[in-house]
């Protein structure tokens, strides 16, 4: 199957340009790297060497590469990076996730929430865990509104971005877990299960490739910018019809980095 790159985006929350999403533009294989620093991740060396890291094997790599080898290699990198690092937990450091168009597969590789549309298919897997946590962080907010604060009281307070940095700190167990209802796969430096690494026979048209920082997915990016500006302007706390595990506050872009990447595919 051929493919033309028609658009591609990609923009930090920090209005300082740093980002946790990467796009991959390379002969075998296109698409989306959402990156997280994880509840122990000190900085931001370890996870963006990691980040580049991979983006830099993916484009290395022999178009016929398939997707186990792709996920084996990627997790092992990631392991020797932490170890080197002195990590003392390969879940709680940080990893990504992805979402890539395999040219010489005709297919859409996935470990993780990326998300796609391709035609009329729409696929945007959730985390279990962090929908909980989501929803435990909307209780804690939607309490203070309740005592009397005002958004911006909320959104200015100490400890805004770490309401639920515990139940953060626990769903990362969770990740990579065989056959588990809330678990979902990461390239974190532990084994992905099977279960969790996903392939999807690609349809000729449109697909657009998306981290999960655009709630909802369109072929077109000013659709995704339009409804995401829809969503933060209706419910810029991220506890309702956008409930989330962080939101926005002064001087942030977004509630998560975002990136897509728009494909042709003939």
């Amino acid at each position: 199957m051929k493919s033309e790159v028609l658009q591609r985006f990609s923009l930090g929350k920090d209005p300082t340009g740093y980002t946790e999403d990467r796009i991959v533009e390379a002969s075998g294989f296109i698409g989306i790297l959402d990156g997280s620093a994880g509840p122990l991740g000190e900085g931001r060396n370890l996870i963006t060497a990691i980040l580049d890291s991979a983006v830099a094997t993916i484009e290395s790599l022999p178009d016929n590469t398939d997707l186990p080898d792709l996920v084996d290699l990627l997790s092992r990198e990631v392991a020797t990076r932490k170890r080197i690092a002195g990590s003392p937990d390969m879940r709680l450091d940080g990893g990504f996730v992805f979402c890539l168009f395999a040219r010489e597969f005709s297919e859409i590789w996935r470990v993780g929430d990326c998300k796609f549309r391709n035609g009329p298919q729409v696929n945007d897997r959730m985390f279990g865990a962090e929908d909980i946590s989501a929803s435990a962080r909307s209780m804690i907010i939607k309490a203070r509104q309740a005592g009397g604060a005002s958004d911006c009281e909320i959104m200015e307070a100490d400890g805004y971005d770490d309401l639920i940095s515990e139940l953060l700190r626990e769903q990362c167990n969770l990740l990579n877990r065989a056959n588990h209802p809330l678990s979902i796969g990461a390239i974190n430096g532990t084994s992905v299960p099977e279960n969790l690494v996903e392939r999807f026979p690609a349809e000729p048209g449109r697909l657009m490739i998306t981290s999960d920082g655009y709630p909802e997915v369109f072929s077109e990016l000013n659709d995704n910018e339009q409804a995401l500006a829809r969503l933060l302007k209706e419910d810029p706390l991220c506890i309702s019809v956008n409930r989330q595990c962080k939101g926005m506050r002064p001087g942030r872009l977004s509630f998560d980095d975002r990136s897509c990447i728009s494909i042709r595919l003939v």
